[in-house]
């Protein structure tokens, strides 16, 4: 083979190359959400008022924060909106994933039954939790607090830990907004972790490598139009109690209710980063990873 074919061979590599890269970078960005959470509310709303085009966005339902972390962690998808211990424990296996920022806050709180009136209530009581998650680590630590001894049962879905709660298999659960709203009036809310730990994160936004790396710009717009839905969010209009009735089935009462005890915060400042590296220290003590992984490798910054 001559010089002039090999360097014509090396041209169209290039160009192959060079087409199937930009090719990529132009794909619709592959965002996990947890359906029955209202954690994805503002990019619903970013969607619905075009702040972000639809078209450029595929969004992948899933019903546990487990399910999220084994599809972010395999590729699955690009993005996703989830809760901190998860995106933690991927990073501590060694999974290329980042958290970009806080979003969603105060959500969880513990549901029992009406004749349950204090934390003390819950001293040698079955609790209902979702195994590695939030909840579990919020309840852990409130119990401390407190001198609550429990039994803990797991679920793999909140679903299936409300059944349990309305059959009397546990005495309470652990859960979160809108599921909360959704409940009958035989059930209450004993305790708000928002009571302790006011603006607490629940669920950040989290990225792969390669949104991080080769999608920045796209990631700048999905924070921008975040920011954007978060502060509609926080004067809501009848708009987006509508948006909460066809995404969660609330009447316009339990809507109100739901955004009484959620907050939208596009951001990650210290203090947030300081509260979750503390909660995930309760990971460690329950053998769920070895040890924490530097802060570098966790949380994604523009400057590094």
């Amino acid at each position: 083979m001559n010089r002039f074919c090999r360097l014509l061979m090396l041209v169209l590599l290039i160009l192959i190359i060079s087409a199937c890269k930009s090719k990529k970078d132009n794909t619709a960005l592959r965002i996990g959400i947890i359906k029955p959470s209202i954690n994805h509310l503002p990019l619903s709303l970013a969607l619905q008022k075009n702040y972000l085009h639809p078209d450029k966005y595929k969004l992948i339902t899933f019903t546990s924060g487990w399910e999220v972390q084994e599809a972010i962690s395999a590729g699955r998808i690009d993005l996703a909106i989830m809760p901190f211990t998860y995106a933690w424990t991927a990073v501590a296996k060694g999974r290329k994933i980042k958290i970009i920022s806080c979003l969603e806050r105060e959500t969880d709180g513990i549901v029992t039954k009406t004749d349950f009136n204090d934390i003390s209530d819950l001293q040698n009581r079955k609790i209902g939790l979702l195994r590695a998650s939030t909840l579990e680590i919020l309840m852990q630590d409130i119990a401390e607090r407190n001198d609550i001894v429990y039994l803990p049962v797991y679920f793999r879905t909140p679903t299936e830990m409300i059944a349990a709660l309305q059959t009397n298999d546990v005495d309470a659960i652990v859960s979160y907004v809108p599921l909360i709203q959704k409940m009958s009036s035989d059930y209450h809310v004993l305790h708000w972790f928002s009571e302790t730990y006011p603006n607490h994160p629940c669920c950040d936004l989290v990225a792969t490598e390669y949104v991080t790396s080769a999608r920045e710009s796209d990631l700048n717009l999905i924070l921008s139009a975040l920011v954007h839905a978060a502060a509609d969010i926080a004067n809501p209009s009848e708009e987006i109690y509508a948006l909460l009735s066809s995404l969660y089935g609330l009447d316009k009462q339990q809507a109100i209710e739901a955004l009484q005890h959620t907050k939208f915060d596009v951001s990650l400042k210290e203090s947030d980063i300081v509260f979750e590296q503390e909660m995930m220290n309760a990971f460690v003590n329950n053998s769920y990873i070895s040890k924490l992984p530097p802060l570098q490798d966790v949380y994604y910054k523009q400057d590094n």
